[in-house]
């Protein structure tokens, strides 16, 4: 059903498709899916581990234990995209997600080791977005990628809406268990949209890393990584600030409410920035987005209210898509161009992100150590706008102007 319904919605605006709809329709309805599910427990992990008892602290070491452990993962999962294909793989992915949320269902009584946790979790990433990415990459339009990144952020931030309000009032009536079942029921029926065509890659695939031209791609990497330490903190670090230092009673609630309000915004800052890629303003539009989310940064560290945090929250999505979709779309026009390399392509992208993500954990990790928690990570915040000037060093082909 909602297939059909983003079908018509969206074929009709797709009118540069000379192959069937139906391929991109099914990332764009399993992404929704997936987002639903996702989204009703993905920002409330570490709220979650932190009101079984888990030590902030050692939440952030958690998280670096993830990122650590997503470097080898990586080209592990590389080996099965290019053996059994995307969607399959993807499939795998969520059965690691599920496995996972039974985990954090049953942290308190078996006292699951925090590094096995971070392992099963990132497993279970790492096997979705290097998969997901793969298939993506290989059947946008390379005139149009950029509308089509809009319309699948739109839809993906549609299904963040609902998952994370969803989520947070099931853990607000009922209890926060019952989210990781509902959650784990909606994940499996997002695999199901998949499964209707074949799949966009070679199966079978001998993957081969030698003869990759990485200093070619080098700087890009380093873009992506830039974008990713900061996107990783907005997604994992900030939900936690604000359920213990702004939102201390019925965090789960207002946490979900705050992930819908300003999601809803970012649907359609999607469709007006994919239009602005394609017409080769992504370049401008990055340097914009770098520049506000600075801007953004600081107002992360400075927030002290629930109105600051909203006010915070709406503007920044926005902002988010204003250098993510640029840097994105050129990340998969640079993985289209290497043939034969593309799931290499999206290894590294992986690798490298996971290696900028872990650093930045670490780093706070020590910090904390030394300083009062959420002075530090006020502190993380800001100098993560710093950070995010490293996106401009890339030199995406599809960023710059014709």
């Amino acid at each position: 059903m909602i297939q059909k319904l983003i079908h018509k919605i969206a074929a009709r605006r797709h009118p540069w498709r000379d192959m069937k709809f139906d391929e991109l329709a099914e990332i764009y309805t399993s992404m929704t899916v997936r987002s639903v599910g996702f989204g009703m427990i993905g920002i409330f992990v570490p709220v979650y581990l932190y009101d079984v008892g888990v030590a902030i602290q050692e939440i952030v070491f958690f998280f670096f234990l993830m990122f650590v452990f997503r470097i080898p993962v990586s080209v592990i999962v590389a080996k099965i995209v290019a053996r059994v294909g995307p969607k399959h793989t993807i499939a795998l992915s969520t059965v690691a997600s599920i496995l996972f949320l039974g985990m954090l269902l049953s942290f308190e009584s078996q006292q699951w080791p925090l590094a096995l946790l971070s392992l099963v979790y990132t497993s279970s990433l790492a096997l979705f977005f290097i998969a997901y990415n793969v298939d993506f990459s290989k059947i946008q339009h390379s005139s149009h990628g950029g509308k089509e990144l809009g319309w699948l952020y739109a839809f993906e931030k549609l299904g963040m809406a609902a998952g994370p309000f969803v989520g947070g009032v099931v853990a607000s009536i009922f209890v926060p268990e019952l989210t990781l079942i509902v959650s784990i029921l909606v994940l499996v029926v997002s695999l199901v949209p998949l499964f209707m065509t074949r799949e966009p890659v070679k199966t079978h695939q001998e993957l081969v890393f030698r003869g990759f031209p990485m200093k070619k791609h080098m700087r890009g990497f380093v873009s992506l990584g830039s974008f990713n330490a900061v996107n990783s903190s907005y997604n994992m670090l900030w939900p936690l600030f604000l359920a213990v230092f702004i939102f201390t009673e019925d965090a789960y609630f207002k946490l979900g409410a705050l992930a819908a309000i300003s999601v809803l915004v970012a649907v359609f800052a999607a469709r007006m920035f994919g239009a602005f890629i394609d017409s080769r303003k992504g370049g401008a539009l990055l340097r914009y987005g770098v520049g506000m989310g600075f801007i953004l940064q600081i107002s992360r560290a400075l927030t002290t209210t629930a109105g600051g945090a909203v006010a915070v929250n709406t503007l920044g999505e926005p902002i988010m898509l204003a250098y993510r979709m640029p840097l994105v779309k050129g990340a998969y026009d640079a993985a289209d161009s290497e043939n034969g390399y593309r799931i290499v392509f999206m290894t590294w992208f992986e690798v490298w992100t996971a290696v900028a993500k872990a650093l930045y954990y670490f780093a706070l990790y020590i910090a904390m150590f030394h300083f009062d928690e959420i002075a530090a990570m006020r502190v993380s915040f800001a100098v993560l706008g710093v950070v995010g000037f490293g996106m401009l060093l890339q030199r995406f082909p599809a960023l710059k102007k014709v």
